[in-house]
């Protein structure tokens, strides 16, 4: 049975030992920061997502799962040592002290393969391989050791099940790597004798591909948002044409949905990060610059929207919205980059009241203050409601933001009741999930978004 060890108790980290040990192998989880490391023995990840506080718990009481806060703790005949830190930035660092650590305690006597899920700069794999070279003179590459890289496409909320049943599995190695790709090949099992495609590759393609990936994925998402705009000018249907447009074949349908803006700090260092490496190798991509142009404009355009369906001219300081979701995806807490915290910060400074309520978020969280910025926590305009019904109370418009499952079972005409609306009027609403049809919201002036 395979014995690995993961470096980085975080996101990624966490993500790679729970799904390691749901395949049969033991492993160890190295945190060098205490704070982590005490979470993690007490089964507290950071992140939240569904089962994972769980799944560390029942691994662990299993005997599959350890946690250490030095590598020499670990596995003395580790057979995979898989680097999950942080990497996304244009150094790397983090990765470059892990292979230091790593080559200290390589042997001649025990091959190892050093698998890294971290997002690497396009050319770390070859850095890595040469400083190996100069720090362990006395081991020979291919038959002491390997560097493969194995980047992962997590969605966050989805991560386990993207980790166990990828669209694709992409492995940068070395093509006469013959006892990296057998251990991989171990590593890697129920992927690899499923019907999910196998990509192997060089280490400059691999690295790449992740990049290129979020920056086709963000770009579909910006071009039909800038879209929308152009359908609400000349009166076409929005819906009409995704459906007309997503049909063929070349283009699909994934992605293909009118939203608030693209977020999450992974996919913004991602393309930032790919424009970045453009620039060293002396290549403009234009396209992927204006994917992150157009994103904040439509954050901006948005927030403007909601000021200008409930302002009428009137000072915004008597305004209230009341905003349905802050993280940028649903299951869940993360809110660095997203594009709804962008916009209580835009309608804030406008003056306007944001009470806004989120499954995943409470005040009575320990670390909230590190969750939701704190220029918005301490703002006397913002309030972080423990209810939706509590953040639409007296509100001018309900804006719902993240397609969150809880969302669907809330009643909509108890929550048109308690909003503030004109004689005779409805209240209203802008819906930029993609859980709802217009039938729960039959007492509402439903906005163009």
């Amino acid at each position: 049975m395979l014995r690995i060890t993961v470096l980085g108790g975080g996101y990624l980290g966490v993500v790679s030992a729970i799904c390691f040990c749901e395949c049969g192998f033991y492993v160890d989880i190295i945190e060098i920061n205490p704070k982590r490391l005490k979470d993690l023995k007490n089964y507290i990840v950071s992140v939240y997502e569904p089962s994972f506080e769980s799944n560390l718990k029942k691994h662990h009481e299993q005997g599959y799962l350890r946690f250490f806060e030095h590598l020499k703790d670990s596995h003395s005949a580790v057979d995979v040592i898989v680097i999950a830190v942080p990497g996304v930035g244009s150094d790397n660092l983090a990765v470059h002290k892990a292979i230091q650590d790593i080559s200290v305690l390589l042997t001649r006597d025990k091959y190892t393969c050093i698998v890294i899920n971290t997002i690497t700069v396009v050319g770390t794999c070859s850095i890595i391989k040469k400083n190996m070279r100069f720090m362990r003179p006395d081991l020979t590459l291919g038959e002491h050791y390997d560097i493969v890289l194995i980047p992962t496409f997590l969605k966050e909320g989805y991560a386990l099940h993207d980790f166990m049943l990828p669209s694709r599995l992409v492995i940068g190695m070395d093509p006469d790597s013959n006892k990296a790709r057998e251990l991989i090949n171990k590593l890697h099992a129920g992927i690899i004798l499923s019907d999910i495609p196998v990509v192997y590759t060089n280490h400059e393609t691999a690295e790449l591909i992740r990049y290129v990936t979020t920056a086709f994925e963000l770009s579909k998402i910006t071009l039909i948002n800038e879209v929308s705009e152009l359908c609400e000018k000349v009166g076409a249907d929005i819906g009409g044409l995704i459906t007309g447009v997503g049909l063929d074949e070349n283009i699909g349908m994934n992605l293909l949905k009118v939203t608030h803006g693209y977020g999450g700090v992974g996919q913004s260092a991602l393309i930032h990060g790919l424009i970045r490496i453009g620039e060293i190798f002396g290549v403009n991509l234009r396209i992927a610059q204006a994917t992150i142009e157009s994103n904040d404009e439509r954050i901006g355009n948005i927030a403007k929207k909601i000021i200008r369906q409930i302002t009428d001219g009137e000072i915004n300081e008597r305004k209230k919205v009341a905003i349905l979701g802050l993280t940028y995806r649903p299951q869940t807490n993360e809110v660095r980059e997203s594009p709804n915290i962008k916009i209580v910060e835009e309608l804030l400074k406008s003056g306007i009241t944001v009470a806004a309520y989120d499954p995943s978020l409470s005040t009575e969280m320990p670390d909230i203050r590190q969750i939701i910025p704190q220029q918005i926590l301490d703002s006397t305009g913002f309030q972080l409601s423990a209810s939706p019904y509590e953040a639409a109370n007296q509100s001018n418009i309900l804006v719902i933001m993240t397609s969150w499952s809880e969302f669907i079972s809330i009643d909509f005409n108890k929550i048109a009741e308690i909003m503030n609306k004109k004689p005779n009027g409805s209240p209203k609403v802008m819906n930029y999930s993609d859980m709802f049809s217009k039938s729960p919201f039959k007492n509402f002036d439903i906005c163009k978004m």
